[in-house]
């Protein structure tokens, strides 16, 4: 049996599912630097070498880590495990606000500074293009930028402007700026980050209903 097959079976399925909710919280609650795969093997009552069976690596591990903080957090806020750049096209109004939305995102962040630090940890082997960070944070990163490009364009529709800044160019910049936030805020977590990036979106939100669109 191939190295990590024994997943595709239901009793393997649950298994490893089990492994990454540990993980998940172990790496919340003590702190990327302080988990340990002996801690994640103790956890879920197998051998560390038990573990990597259900996986390709350590790396990959903790890869389907961020994915499964990902689809919790798709639940939280877009209500469904599976995204599509139209999931939140009916909240989207005259009241509705992105800056929320951010503020809500960077707050929760806050208070899992481990699942932060996995994930610049990570975000740095991605530049190895052999890795399984590489392909996470590729998929990961254009979905974001398709989904905020989305969302800039209804925004704009619904409250009839043209942006002076393309939507292309928004969804770069808005990762650029949450990417940066964190790093920052982990060398120096007297930080807000929350209050940043709610004033950086501000600026953005602004830019995108600077032009309202005249008939004629």
């Amino acid at each position: 049996m191939a190295k990590g097959s024994r997943g595709s079976y239901p009793k393997g399925i649950a298994k490893r599912k089990e492994i990454l909710d540990a993980a998940l919280h172990i790496i919340s609650v003590d702190g990327f630097n302080h988990t340990t795969l002996a801690k994640i093997s103790q956890a879920v009552n197998i051998s560390e070498a038990g573990v990597l069976h259900y996986f390709h690596s350590l790396d990959d591990l903790l890869v389907e880590v961020l994915k499964e903080r990902d689809i919790q957090d798709m639940v939280n806020f877009g209500k469904t495990e599976v995204p599509s750049v139209d999931m939140f096209d009916e909240e989207i109004d005259k009241d509705w606000n992105p800056v929320r939305v951010i503020s809500a995102i960077t707050k929760k962040n806050t208070l899992t500074p481990g699942l932060v630090e996995l994930y610049a940890h990570m975000s740095v082997k991605a530049s190895d293009h052999g890795s399984p960070a590489y392909a996470y944070f590729n998929e990961r990163g254009s979905f974001e930028r398709q989904l905020v490009g989305h969302l800039v364009d209804r925004y704009a529709e619904v409250h009839e402007s043209r942006p002076t800044v393309s939507s292309e160019h928004v969804a770069r910049i808005t990762q650029a700026i949450l990417d940066g936030l964190q790093i920052q805020w982990l060398i120096d977590n007297s930080l807000d980050m929350e209050k940043l990036a709610s004033e950086a979106f501000d600026m953005l939100s602004d830019s995108l209903k600077s032009e309202k669109i005249t008939e004629g």
